[in-house]
């Protein structure tokens, strides 16, 4: 079994809704915080802004499974799925640290475009940034 590196998150009264639970932006927004943790300590951060590919998101599917609540500890890890053509899927899930329960399930579809806004071919040296994700998960 592979480990993937993971990043925790703690949940503020200020992340969550009306509700008293994570608000789903927040939960968006913690996954995306924990792509770029995974990508900071491989890339110069102000070089990938200045490169001719960039990935944009196509689509997100995200399956909420259990409430988060303030005061709760968060980890996410995240991997690469799949990567074809010109479109890479980054799989992360998000777990209690404390009690392990499964809160969230995320892929997320990224293509790869040009300056020019087509889609490009994913660089090979993408293709092993990110570590994979295990295939008996």
């Amino acid at each position: 079994m592979s480990i993937l590196p993971s990043v925790t998150f703690h949940v503020y009264p200020t992340d969550c809704d009306m509700l008293g639970h994570l608000n789903h932006a927040t939960m968006l927004n913690f996954l995306e915080r924990a792509r770029w943790a995974l990508l900071e300590p491989q890339i110069d951060i102000r070089q990938w802004a200045r490169q001719s590919v960039f990935s944009v998101v196509r689509h997100v599917d995200i399956d909420y499974l259990a409430q988060s609540l303030p005061g709760e500890d968060l980890v996410i890890r995240s991997g690469l799925l799949a990567a074809r053509n010109t479109s890479y899927i980054v799989r992360q899930d998000v777990k209690k640290m404390k009690s392990h329960v499964l809160v969230a399930q995320a892929n997320i579809v990224f293509v790869t475009i040009g300056q020019d806004g087509r889609p490009v071919r994913v660089p090979d040296e993408w293709r092993n940034i990110l570590p994979q994700w295990p295939e008996t998960e």
